[in-house]
C-alpha cells in the first residue's frame, strides 16, 4: 500500500509539474507574441533573427543565462555578431518581471519540441 501511495504522490508531483511548465510556457508565448518577438524570431527559419528553434537548442539547460541575455545582462550566444539588432527589442522586456521573463525563457526553450 505504501509503495502504491508513494507511486501515486510521485505521479501527481510529475503530472504538476509538467501542467505548471505547460501553463508557464503558455503565459511566455503571450508575452513573446505581445512584444513583438515574433516578428523576428519564427519557429523554424531565421529571418531578422535567428529561429526558435536554434534558439531553443542553444539555451536548453541554460534558461538562466537566457534569462541574463533577455534582462542585457549577459552576452549572446546564438549569433553573437548580430546581436546588436536586437539590443533596442531587449529594452521592450528588459523590465518584465521574474515571473513573466521566466515563462517567457521557458516558452523560448521548449518551444522547439511544440507545434505553433
Amino acid at each position: 500500500m505504501k509503495k502504491l501511495m508513494s507511486g501515486l504522490a510521485l505521479s501527481a508531483l510529475f503530472v504538476s509539474t509538467v501542467f505548471a511548465q505547460d501553463i508557464s510556457a503558455e503565459k511566455g508565448k503571450g508575452i513573446f507574441e505581445a512584444k513583438g518577438c515574433a516578428v523576428c524570431h519564427k519557429k523554424d527559419m531565421d529571418t531578422i533573427g535567428p529561429s526558435l528553434a536554434t534558439i531553443a537548442r542553444a539555451y536548453l539547460g541554460r534558461e538562466i543565462e537566457l534569462v541574463s541575455y533577455l534582462r542585457g545582462q549577459g552576452p549572446a550566444i546564438v549569433d553573437p555578431a548580430r546581436a546588436s539588432v536586437m539590443n533596442p527589442q531587449l529594452v521592450k522586456i528588459r523590465m518584465l518581471f521574474d515571473p513573466e521573463m521566466q515563462a517567457m525563457a521557458t516558452y523560448i526553450v521548449s518551444s522547439n519540441d511544440r507545434p505553433f
